[in-house]
Parts: C-alpha cells; sequence; structure tokens
C-alpha cells in the first residue's frame, strides 16, 4: 500500500512493555496495573509518562516510529486495572480524528476584544477558524483508503469519524489494541503502543480518539442515602437544629429537602420572567425514554407547561444516567419557571470519543445558548489521549458564538474523581477557561419558611453522610482567563482556577425529582450546574436575548449580588471571603444579578 513510502508521526497513547518489576517502570501519577498473565516472557505493561505537548494537546514524534518529539501521556492504569490480552481483531470501534483550529492567534483576538464582541455565527466561525474543506477532506481520504466505513466530515469540519475493526485500525494508525479489565468492573480497550498518522496530516490533526475506553466521564449526581440523619438537618418530625457557625452562631437554620421550584424563591429569581422563551440544552447519554417520562410528570405535578424535547445525537440502549438525566432536566425547568425547549444533545456512550463528538454537534448547530453538563473526571486522565484539547476547540468555538456551557465541579472534593489520591487536581470538563464552572453548597433556610435562604456553607457530606464534597482547585495545566487573574486564591496562579460559582449540591439540602415515577431526592454538583443553568436561562430571558458567554461576566458582579460561602472546605481547599477554590464566589442572588449584568460580554481571556 501507498502509505508504506510515508513519514508518520506518533500522536497517541504509548505503553511500554518491561519485563522488569512494575516497581521499576517509570514512575507514574497514579500507581502502576498488575498484570496477570498477558504477553510472552512475564513483561508488563507499564505506561510511559511523556511530558509536554501543550495544554492536552496531541503530541507529535517526527519520523517514522523512532524518532524525536512529543507524544502525550500513555494511558495510565490503576492499581487494579489488568490487562486482559489483546483485543479481538474482528471487534468493531468507532475513531474520532479532532482537527486543529486554524487563526487560532485572531480567534484568541477576537474572543478577547476589550469591552466584548459580537458573537459569531456558526457560518462567520466556519469561513475563519475551521480546519479547510482540504484539511478534512485530506483525513477523511486517509480514513477510507485505510479501510474505514462510514467515513464522515462534521458541519464546522472539526472532526472526521470512521468505523473499522481492530485490525483496520492497527493498521492504519500502526498500534496495538489490548483489552483492559478494570478496577471498577469494566471491560475496556486501549492502545498499547504509540499511534501514528501521517506527517502530512501533522498540521491538520489534533488528536486521535475512540481508541481507549479505559478513562470515561462519570456523572455527578448524589441520591440521598437511606437511613442518614446529619447533626444539622431539621425537618417537621425533628427537633429544629442549629446549623451555625462562628461568624453568626445565634441565626437558625435547617438543611432539608426542596422541590425544584422552590429554587427560584431561595435564590431570589421569581422577580425575573420564566425562560419560556430560552431554548436549553442537556449533554447525556443512553436512552431517554424514562427521562422525558419523568420530566413530563415533573411538569404535570407541579402545574408546569408540558416542555418540548428534541433529542439530538445517536443515544444507545444504555439507561444507567436516568436519575441523572431526570436531576438535569428537572432542576433547569423548576429553576427557570420552564423553557421554551430542551435539546438532549445524546451521545452513545461516556467515552472521550463519544462526548467530544456530541459537544461538537451541539456547538455547530449553535441552535441553544446555554446547556448543562453534569460530569467529568480527573483532568490529566482527559488530557492523556489529547481529549482535552480537543474539547477547547469546540468550547472556543462555543465562546465565540455566545454559547454558554456549564459543567458540574465534582463530588469528590479538591481532588478529582480518579486523581492521584490527595492531589489537587480537578474534573475535567469544569477547568477549561471556556466553559462555566459550578461548585456546590450546603444550604440552610429559614425553619419556618423553607424556601427562604439563611445560608450556605461549602459542600462536604463526608462527615454528615450527606454525599461528598464539592470539587475545586486549580488546574495543572489549563491557562488561567484574564477575568480569573489575580482574585482571591488564584492570585498568584497561573492556571485556571475551579469553580467559577456554586449553588447548593448538599443531597441533604437537595432536590425532590422524579426517577422512574418515584419521588427521590437527589444532590451533587449534578444539582449545582443545572440550578445556574436554569437561573442562566431566565436572566437570557430578562435580557431578551443572548449576551454572551457568562463566565466573564459572572466576574464582573458586585458584592451585592451574590452569597459568598465563607465557612467549609472540601478536604484540601478551604473556604474564604471573595473568590475561593472551593464554591468560586459563592451563589447568586438572581434577580440582583440580573440587573448587575451588562447587555454584553466581556473578554474571556
Amino acid at each position: 500500500m501507498h502509505r508504506r513510502t510515508e513519514s508518520w508521526v506518533s500522536i497517541g497513547s504509548e505503553f511500554a512493555l518491561c519485563s522488569s518489576p512494575p516497581w521499576d517502570c517509570p514512575r507514574q501519577s497514579r500507581a502502576h496495573s498488575k498484570v496477570r498473565g498477558g504477553g510472552g516472557g512475564g513483561t508488563r505493561p507499564c505506561p510511559l509518562f511523556h511530558k509536554g505537548g501543550g495544554a492536552g494537546g496531541a503530541g507529535r514524534r517526527a519520523g517514522g516510529g523512532g524518532g524525536g518529539g512529543i507524544v502525550t501521556h500513555a494511558v495510565i492504569l490503576s492499581p487494579h486495572d489488568v490487562v486482559a490480552g489483546p483485543l479481538e481483531l474482528t471487534q468493531q470501534l468507532r475513531v474520532v480524528i479532532a482537527l486543529k483550529l486554524r487563526n487560532q492567534a485572531q480567534l484568541q483576538a477576537l474572543i478577547s476584544t476589550p469591552g466584548g464582541f459580537t458573537p459569531l455565527t456558526s457560518a462567520q466561525f466556519e469561513a475563519q477558524f475551521s480546519p479547510t474543506e482540504t484539511q478534512a477532506q485530506e483525513v477523511a481520504n486517509f480514513l477510507m483508503g485505510a479501510g474505514f466505513r462510514n467515513v464522515a466530515i462534521a458541519p464546522n469540519r472539526l472532526l472526521v469519524s470512521g468505523d473499522a475493526t481492530v485490525a483496520i485500525v492497527q493498521a492504519a494508525f500502526k498500534t496495538s489494541m489490548v483489552r483492559v479489565y478494570t478496577h471498577d468492573g469494566r471491560m475496556a480497550y486501549a492502545n498499547s503502543t504509540d499511534v501514528e498518522i501521517p506527517t502530512a496530516l501533522q498540521s491538520s490533526v489534533q488528536a486521535v480518539l475512540g481508541l481507549q475506553d479505559v478513562d470515561i466521564m462519570h456523572t455527578f449526581s448524589e441520591p440521598v442515602q437511606q437511613n442518614v440523619v446529619p447533626a444539622n438537618l431539621c425537618n417537621p418530625n425533628q427537633n429544629i437544629a442549629q446549623h451555625s457557625d462562628s461568624a453568626s452562631p445565634a441565626i437558625i437554620s435547617c438543611k432539608v429537602g426542596h422541590y425544584p421550584t422552590d429554587f427560584p424563591s431561595i435564590y431570589a429569581a421569581t422577580d425575573l420572567p420564566t425562560a419560556n422563551s430560552v431554548p436549553v440544552g442537556i449533554f447525556t447519554w443512553g436512552d431517554l425514554t424514562q427521562v422525558i417520562q419523568d420530566l413530563n410528570q415533573f411538569t404535570s405535578v407541579h402545574g408546569l407547561p408540558t416542555v418540548s424535547v428534541q433529542v439530538v445525537g445517536p443515544g444507545s440502549s444504555d439507561t444507567s444516567g436516568t436519575g441523572e438525566w431526570d436531576l438535569d432536566s428537572q432542576t433547569i425547568v423548576g429553576m427557570s419557571g420552564g423553557v421554551q425547549k430542551i435539546v438532549f444533545y445524546d451521545a452513545a456512550g461516556y467515552s472521550h470519543a463519544d462526548l467530544y463528538s456530541i459537544f461538537n454537534t451541539a456547538v455547530a448547530a449553535d441552535a441553544v445558548k446555554v446547556i448543562n453538563g453534569s460530569f467529568g473526571d480527573c483532568e490529566t486522565l482527559s488530557r492523556q489521549d489529547g481529549y482535552a484539547a480537543a474539547d477547547d476547540n469546540v468550547f472556543a468555538e462555543a465562546v465565540a458564538q455566545g454559547q454558554t456551557l456549564s459543567f458540574s465541579s465534582g463530588d469528590s472534593g479538591a481532588t478529582g474523581y480518579e486523581c492521584p489520591a490527595g492531589s489537587l487536581i480537578p474534573n475535567w470538563p469544569a477547568s477549561s477557561q471556556y466553559v462555566v464552572s459550578v461548585g456546590g453548597t450546603s444550604l440552610g433556610t429559614d425553619p419556618d419558611n423553607p424556601d427562604q435562604w439563611v445560608r450556605e456553607n461549602v459542600w462536604n457530606g463526608y462527615s454528615d453522610g450527606c454525599g461528598g464534597a464539592t470539587g475545586g482547585s486549580p488546574s495543572t495545566f489549563e491557562p488561567m482567563p484574564a477575568w480569573q487573574k489575580n482574585l482571591g486564591q488564584n492570585a498568584g496562579h497561573n492556571t485556571r482556577g475551579v469553580p467559577d460559582i456554586a449553588f447548593d449540591a448538599d443531597p441533604c439540602s437537595g432536590s425532590f425529582i422524579i426517577v422512574d415515577g418515584n419521588t427521590l431526592q437527589y444532590g451533587g454538583t449534578s444539582l449545582a450546574s443545572p440550578l445556574f443553568v436554569g437561573a442562566w436561562a431566565r436572566i437570557l430571558a430578562f435580557k431578551a436575548g443572548p449576551i454572551g458567554f457568562a463566565a466573564p461576566l459572572l466576574y464582573g458582579l458586585q458584592a451585592r449580588d451574590l452569597h459568598d460561602v465563607t465557612i467549609g472546605n472540601n478536604n484540601g481547599e478551604t473556604a474564604a471571603p471573595g473568590w475561593d477554590y472551593t464554591t468560586g464566589f459563592g451563589s447568586l442572588i438572581v434577580t440582583q444579578s440580573a440587573y448587575d449584568l451588562p447587555i454584553h460580554s466581556v473578554p474571556p481571556g
């Protein structure tokens, strides 16, 4: 084949085969796997850690597989991940090649325009910044020439995808694939050697996704555990308990559950119009049949108009996320007072390839101006296969088009999900500079009026049985946006700080939602992010039109617009006056915030 005469560059993940014990392999940020069986001669997979490569970008190795250069970080296995042998050659894979943006300096200059900028249409963005038709077609030709089927170019040309067997994938990218039995009980797969592409495509390709599903996204909803009665909980069947702190010990508040329709009163949003003129989006995966039924039951029970629903994306038969998507959709509708439409951007699954694809679908369409995402994973794991850099390209397009993507900061405290124990590493996508990151609080309300806000502390339920703790810590690689510099605890840092703001996330002060037809109480930062999205939808309705990317606007708010959360910690970071790594600026006083927000966006970075 003609590909044999081409030079190649390495852009993917890599394992080394070590005959020595695993403790002699290069040290990683996570422990190496203990492998049973495997390759001949007692070899053990030992992922290599490659420094450099930019903010999650796909690294490159010059020459045909043996030269210098930079490659992305390897797939790093947890202590109990086990390589179970080679991946079957007949297994079908969907590979997604993420392409680079053009004219990136000009794009950054545009979205950093002092005083704001007029958002681009998707057509304007594609003409100025998307890969060219020639670049996209060259990648498509490469896949078709290698034997891929169903090769497709996205409308904005930021990705090219195709289907093939493992045998074809291995030959096309000069790699090897293995099966991995993961520590969480899944049978996954990963590339066990470098992923290579022709040198001619090097300037166009950002990352090759779909060659591993060891590292995946995780939802951040937290149901109330049965038989949990936290010390500061109060309800009509218990004595009123004092939810106090040293700053105001005399104030009494209760930590009780609330219906989604209660939150507009709690966060002072009721003086704004409902969002019935505003469409919103939700990133999901799997089968949404029950989710839509639950949403219809919710609106009927609470006397709200039935919500128009559109499902965009491949979806699948997976119903494991039903509770999560119920929490997202019902919370948004309750907080907003009703929306014009919910667009569920429904991925096939939770892999990096699946979610990058659905992110791109939503942004390329530019049909809604605010979209919720209540999931994530340790940002360093999202970086290693180029997923984070690929996402950032899509998210930058969203900013240029005036869209706001909101992501939960996570439920495992200052240490992101699957991050090394004790580390201060946040979750991705919440740590992207191009999204709004929403952390979590523990909400206390008036014992005589549970719709009346009294206080919020940092959500940390590890001590009282109310779930986990809010995510929040400095990014290890994502650049700090201009609007976050020299603020609070982020002063002196040079990377993005997480989160930006926060809302209720404590399961014990959480939301009563309908799941599979039954009323259950849920929390987690999967509650906090849709609370923000519902509030932002009301603000969009009040402003009577798009006002641009929300994050820098939020940083321009005044103290009177916010509930500053100054008490508590997330097992790594501690709250303080002003912006901090636990709850950002705190929660919005929504109506006051709406009046103080400018009409147009200000520079995002």
